[in-house]
């Protein structure tokens, strides 16, 4: 295949359907006429469909999923002294949030699956051990009965980094039912985004919904009197809006995406490393990564026939240059997997004929016929 200029895009995040751009558009005018811009009418109406989407009892909007990250720890009393148990790879942010807490993280390894893997969690709990975040990477649930039976077990808390995985589900139940708080990131990026930044924090403890709602607006009760010297993480009553707006599609997005996962396992097995279909669990696809020998080659050859293939995320968190004060993290197969991850083009504006143009692209690089 020889380079191209045609442009599969990573992330389409146009409005394009005409019957949406007017949906939002009536939002938006809604919002207007009442004037309430930061939290109001919307907000509080979307932390319940929220929290009934979840199956949980509380949900509380925030400014980003960086902010419902640290919220979620601070929430849960978590700082100075205390360890996280967590994996090594993720999105900066992660890390961040356990940092910013005062909080420090120690890094389990991962498995197959590219998500913490719990037979490595238990030998790096010691005295100072105070919580278990694991990270859905991609948008595939982690094995949370095993981490919580290792929470259980060891009287731990457990915080789920459900950044990129809304819609996702694990036994039959929804990413962020799992844990005594978790975090949700609305970055219009993610499957189920709003149209800037948005995160939302759940929790089935109203105590601990009682703290972020006030650490949200700069540590205030009654929005006057500082009880905590806290910054602003407040959501804008736009992004809750137009989340709630976009809040039944969902369902119809994460279908696509499995079905063009599906599609990529068909014509790429065999080639490279496919996320497997499991029948506990259900992925939203935020990501579609594989397994690739001869990755930095391959990802020259994707970019030359105009494919947006990425590598997601490479450092690992653990070996970020703003934390090379940390003991080098012992993970093997995280070190390993991390030079061969590679990121895939899928989203559900994608066509079937997108999806075979970037597997023709993957074959032909490592000498295949097209499938």
């Amino acid at each position: 295949m020889a380079a191209s200029d045609t442009q599969i895009r990573a992330r389409d995040l146009s409005v394009g359907d005409p019957a949406l751009r007017t949906r939002l558009i009536g939002v938006f005018e809604r919002v207007l006429d009442h004037g309430m811009f930061i939290g109001g009418p919307e907000l509080e109406t979307f932390e319940r469909q929220f929290a009934d989407f979840c199956g949980v009892r509380h949900a509380v909007g925030c400014a980003s999923g960086t902010s419902a990250l640290y919220l979620a720890l601070r929430g849960l009393g978590l700082g100075s002294g205390d360890e996280v148990i967590t994996t090594p790879l993720s999105w900066i942010a992660t890390l961040n949030a356990i940092n910013a807490v005062g909080a420090t993280a120690a890094f389990a390894d991962i498995g197959p699956d590219l998500n913490i893997d719990p037979t490595t969690i238990e030998a790096k709990i010691t005295t100072r051990t105070r919580a278990i975040l694991p990270v859905h990477f991609t948008g595939r649930m982690c094995d949370m009965d095993a981490i919580n039976e290792i929470a259980r077990r060891n009287n731990l808390l457990v915080v789920e980094d459900a950044a990129q995985s809304a819609g996702a589900r694990y036994r039959g139940r929804p990413a962020g039912s799992f844990s005594d708080a978790a975090a949700f990131s609305f970055n219009p990026m993610k499957v189920f985004g709003a149209l800037g930044e948005a995160g939302m924090v759940t929790t089935p403890d109203a105590a601990v919904r009682d703290r972020i709602e006030s650490f949200r607006y700069l540590g205030t009760v009654n929005r006057e009197t500082c009880v905590a010297r806290e910054l602003n993480h407040k959501m804008d009553a736009l992004q809750a809006a137009f989340l709630g707006a976009l809040l039944p599609d969902l369902e119809t997005h994460v279908a696509t995406r499995a079905r063009l996962a599906g599609l990529y396992g068909d014509l790429l097995g065999g080639v490279v490393i496919c996320p497997l279909a499991e029948n506990d669990r259900r992925s939203v696809f935020f990501d579609y990564t594989v397994l690739a020998e001869d990755r930095d080659r391959l990802l020259r050859h994707l970019q030359a026939c105009g494919i947006e293939a990425r590598i997601k995320h490479a450092p690992l968190m653990c070996d970020q240059p703003a934390y090379a004060d940390l003991p080098r993290a012992a993970c093997p197969n995280a070190r390993d997997l991390v030079d061969r991850i590679i990121t895939l083009p899928l989203h559900e504006k994608m066509s079937d004929a997108d999806v075979h143009y970037v597997a023709d692209a993957v074959r032909q690089h490592y000498g295949r016929t097209s499938a």
